[in-house]
């Protein structure tokens, strides 16, 4: 499984740092440091929903330092533990100027998609660790030409919306809220190999990191996926 690259671009990365460390990398140190980051975020998420202050300046503000920390954290190991908090700031700033805008239009939403984002994660771990889905190359490949296929339909729907109307926009968003999902598989696999290969526990920060990335994602999109079961309803 060593030759198992990920499509993460942050895990990815990890791959520059397989040495044999006097210091190496665990899963508890992994998940510590995943856990860490949540809470930052959640807390910076709470903050700006009881703030009261919204305008687009924040949420572009803190989607592009969000960006920009996790390049830095993805460029430098010795940077990543602080661009990782820096990065847990800013999208849980996001996190909750686009929480508050979902729970103004559809009540309780953001409780059901943190549960529903849990859920998830609990499904894929135990789907992971059971082997009952194998990762591997192929597996990876299929993956980068799903998120290629959902991307282009996502213009589509965006750019020809008479066209491309209601029932092709909950087709992406279904396919999303899952493709999102299988993208934990990956970062499990990769976790896995950074801690078989005995990598440096300084690799932990930015396999939370990447980690975070997938788990911001899959809460989005099960905002997306509630919103419009919501107004079918």
């Amino acid at each position: 499984m060593r030759s198992f690259r990920s499509s993460n671009p942050v895990l990815r990365r990890t791959r520059e740092y397989d040495v044999v460390s006097d210091t190496p990398i665990t899963y508890s140190n992994v998940a510590i440091k995943t856990v860490f980051l949540l809470t930052v975020a959640v807390v910076s998420a709470i903050i700006t929903m009881q703030s009261g202050v919204f305008n687009l300046g924040i949420l572009f503000g803190g989607m592009i330092i969000g960006f920009i920390a996790v390049i830095v954290g993805t460029r430098s190991i010795r940077l990543a533990p602080f661009a990782g908090v820096v990065y847990a700031l800013a999208e849980g700033t996001v996190l909750g100027f686009v929480s508050a805008l979902y729970e103004g239009f559809y009540d309780n939403i953001v409780i059901t998609a943190v549960t529903t984002t849990a859920l998830v994660f609990v499904i894929m771990l135990l789907l992971f660790s059971t082997k009952i889905i194998k990762v591997n190359q192929k597996f990876a490949s299929f993956m980068v030409v799903a998120l290629m296929a959902v991307i282009v339909m996502s213009l589509f729907a965006i750019i020809l919306p008479s066209v491309f109307g209601g029932e092709m926009f909950m087709i992406v968003v279904i396919l999303s809220s899952v493709l999102s999902a299988f993208f934990l598989l990956l970062d499990f696999q990769s976790i896995q190999n950074s801690v078989e290969s005995g990598m440096d526990q300084k690799v932990g920060w930015m396999l939370a990191i990447g980690l975070m990335v997938t788990i911001v994602w899959i809460y989005f999109e099960m905002l997306r996926l509630l919103a419009v079961f919501s107004r079918n309803n």
